[in-house]
């Protein structure tokens, strides 16, 4: 039990300062002038173990023709919306570096973006706490990618996103970050 609670005080204190409420208009407009860290979700993938991991890639769940449709549209978008892109870093799984490499043509797999579901209490909060640590302290002038999996983005938004969407966070001083939103492409249609 107290496990659990310490566990929920580190998901509760690295939530963002506030709430959004930034259109995507607004947002994309961030985007444009930089500085911030995108938290994406891989896209939709084939029927199978969601939580088996295989470098070779061949047993896990990979991406449907769907998903890499999705991942595709998603670089046009941020190429059309004019969004520069610093670095992109993913899950080691598959499905979110192959979401990251169609989408924005480079992925750097990292431990910290691993499918929290099925690791150790102790990697959870580990993984938890570099993920916020990544997201406030970021510096860049141009915008941080990160493709990882929806258990992983709850643990520092409250939003549902579904696959190929995204939230963004303006990093703050201190290692803390704001929540400026929620893009939903295909909710939003604006794949088109």
């Amino acid at each position: 039990m107290k496990n659990i609670v310490v566990m929920l005080f580190v998901i509760i204190s690295l939530q963002p300062l506030s709430a959004f409420s930034d259109t995507d208009d607004e947002i994309w407009k961030k985007l444009r002038d930089g500085g911030l860290v995108v938290l994406m979700r891989h896209a939709s993938v084939d029927r199978g173990d969601s939580l088996v991991r295989d470098p070779g890639c061949l047993k896990e769940s990979m991406l449907s023709e769907k998903g890499k449709a999705q991942a595709a549209r998603v670089g046009e978008l941020f190429r059309s919306m004019r969004v520069n892109i610093s670095q992109v870093l993913s899950s080691p799984y598959c499905r979110t570096t192959d979401t990251a490499k169609i989408a924005f043509g480079q992925a750097q797999a990292v431990a910290f973006l691993s499918l929290l579901e099925g690791l150790a209490e102790n990697e959870v909060e580990e993984n938890t706490e570099w993920l916020a640590k990544t997201i406030g302290a970021y510096t860049g002038s141009d915008n941080l990618v990160l493709v990882t999996h929806a258990p992983n983005i709850s643990t520092v938004s409250f939003e549902t996103v579904e696959k190929a969407a995204f939230v963004v966070f303006q990093p703050l001083a201190n290692q803390e970050f704001e929540e400026l939103g929620k893009i939903s492409p295909e909710k939003n249609n604006q794949f088109k």
